[in-house]
């Protein structure tokens, strides 16, 4: 680890041009910048959520409610803060588990590193999930009640559990690919250990997360 501490527009701007090097900068006093990141992207992701959740008509996301006698039009706005609010706390959780989990695992295996560099290291490295929640908020004020309402209903009636559980974990996409490499290279500069181990040690989270969907009793 470098001693000399960098500014926070360059750490993000160099984790995402020279991640191996600029990690290198990355110490625990960075936790605050780090979380930082994790928190502005907490609120795009609810922001974009709940600005989705509520262009799509009720009947759509819950047609039970109408077969049920119930009046939808009265629950209408409480679905976008409810969305809002599930996706805000699940991240949160998602990001400490699964910090928690590939610093055990690294510590486990031999490697040896500070939990605190981690956390900020692993928060700099959902860069690429913060630009992404950029864009989907973006999206959920352009697109049309229609078009969510069409990409919910097919979202829905993915028959192949597997296959939706993967596409849940946002892997297969240029910014989950991204930070999976960024997590890669935060791995192996903070606990000293090869890139191959990383890799597979920063993919447990999303193995972890496919099982947890496959074998919950409502996956």
């Amino acid at each position: 680890m470098s001693e000399e501490r960098k500014g926070f527009v360059e750490l993000v701007a160099g984790v995402l041009r020279r991640p191996r090097e600029t990690f290198q900068y990355v110490s625990e006093r960075d936790l605050v910048r780090g979380l930082l990141i994790v928190f502005l992207m907490v609120v795009l992701a609810a922001a974009s959520a709940s600005t989705y959740m509520s262009k799509i008509p009720l009947e759509v996301l819950a047609p039970q409610l109408g077969q049920s006698g119930v009046d939808a039009s009265q629950l209408g706005g409480s679905m976008g803060l409810f969305a809002g609010i599930g996706v805000a706390v699940s991240i949160l959780i998602g990001f400490a588990a699964s910090t928690l989990l590939m610093h055990g695992v690294a510590t486990l295996t031999g490697g040896g590193g500070n939990m605190k560099r981690f956390f900020a290291m692993h928060g700099f490295a959902a860069t690429p999930h913060t630009l992404n929640y950029v864009l989907r908020l973006a999206d959920s004020f352009i697109s049309s009640s229609s078009q969510l309402a069409g990409y919910f209903v097919a979202n829905r009636e993915i028959g192949n559990s597997v296959l939706k559980a993967v596409i849940g974990t946002n892997l297969f996409t240029v910014f989950g690919l991204a930070a999976l490499i960024y997590i890669t290279y935060a791995l192996a500069e903070n606990y000293q250990i090869g890139r191959r181990k990383a890799f597979i040690i920063a993919l447990m989270p999303y193995i972890l997360y496919v099982a947890i969907n496959l074998f919950s009793p409502t996956g």
